[in-house]
């Protein structure tokens, strides 16, 4: 709902300036209207518009709008416009996996606590962790606040749906017998994904902003990774929260090794630091399946989480006697010691 201040040339020759609106009703429908001489005009103008189509609106359709509808519009209206490519790409996932199969074609005002708790119970049976069912709870909740903002309906019944309780899961981390074995392994066998693996152990740099490095966040002077972006599902984005945008110091064996990387292939079009043959970025999970677990396999050491290689830096960084404080800022985020 945006108020736009536009120029044009009045028959005088003159340039003056006028405000105007833009915005879409609870239906998708654009409005646009220009031509007001102050932002206040405008404002005033947007809000009355605002609350005559809404009102409109939900005297007629809102009674029996589905509530499949109503995500589709907020996908659309608001997440597609307003959020980050990793969030929007988790609401339109929990739409076409999970809401989308569930409630079909129940109206918006039917939807009640105990259907969602049915939905709950559905997913369980499914197999699904309780920390993902707990994220999608949080999806419908949100949904129904945008409703509720933008006059669809005047209740949230998830707000009374308790959350599930979700396991803590144990830190694992590796060892420092575990570390040169699958150092040396790796080294041995997959040279390709050694400097990766290095640098995840020795930098405890999240998955997605190993992907995204790029060499001009590589200071070799001062022995430091600059993380700025990272790779989720094929797409650069922001890091997940302000504190990941961080300078981390590595030790030297890490720069030298990525000195003698840089040297040793072409650059591409993109300025990865790791990538594929052809330049592109790495897929992920096929990191996991054809190199990671290989490694471990090999090296003799149990399978870990590759975010477990964040646990392993951390640990590095305590057997060292750092800060806490210190360790939290290099790692972009809050050290859980349990």
């Amino acid at each position: 709902m945006a108020i736009k201040r536009r120029f044009h040339i009045n028959k005088n020759g003159n340039k003056v300036a006028s405000w105007g609106y833009d915005f879409y009703d609870i239906f998708g429908k654009r409005h646009q209207k220009s031509g007001f001489k102050t932002k206040p005009d405008a404002e005033k103008a947007q809000a009355e518009d605002i609350q005559e189509a809404n009102r409109g609106g939900a005297s007629i359709k809102d009674k029996n709008i589905k509530f499949k509808d109503v995500i589709e519009n907020f996908i659309k209206l608001y997440v597609e416009v307003n959020l980050k490519p990793s969030t929007i790409r988790s609401y339109k996932d929990h739409y076409r996996l999970h809401l989308k199969g569930f409630f079909k074609e129940i109206k918006l005002n039917d939807v009640n606590t105990l259907i969602i708790s049915q939905f709950v119970k559905q997913k369980q049976k499914e197999g699904l962790s309780a920390k993902t069912i707990n994220n999608i709870l949080t999806s419908i909740g949100t949904v129904f606040n945008w409703a509720i903002e933008n006059g669809y309906t005047v209740f949230n019944p998830a707000q009374r749906i308790k959350k599930l309780k979700v396991e803590h899961e144990e830190m694992n981390f590796l060892t420092k017998n575990e570390i040169e074995a699958v150092l040396s392994y790796a080294q041995n066998n997959y040279p390709d994904f050694y400097p990766l693996l290095l640098t995840a152990i020795y930098s405890g740099m999240r998955r997605g902003e190993i992907l995204a490095l790029t060499w001009d966040c590589v200071n070799f002077k001062k022995s430091t990774l600059k993380v700025t972006k990272t790779l989720f599902r094929g797409v650069v984005t922001t890091p997940k929260t302000k504190n990941s945008i961080r300078e981390i110091k590595v030790p030297k064996k890490l720069m030298d090794v990525l000195q003698e990387l840089k040297n040793s292939i072409k650059p591409n079009a993109l300025n990865l630091v790791f990538s594929q043959g052809n330049g592109k970025f790495i897929d992920a999970d096929n990191m996991i399946k054809r190199r990671f677990n290989k490694v471990l396999d090999g090296a003799g050491v149990s399978r870990i989480r590759f975010h477990d290689l964040r646990h392993t830096y951390a640990s590095l960084l305590l057997a060292k006697d750092m800060n806490i404080k210190y360790i939290q800022k290099q790692m972009g985020g809050t050290l859980h010691l349990k």
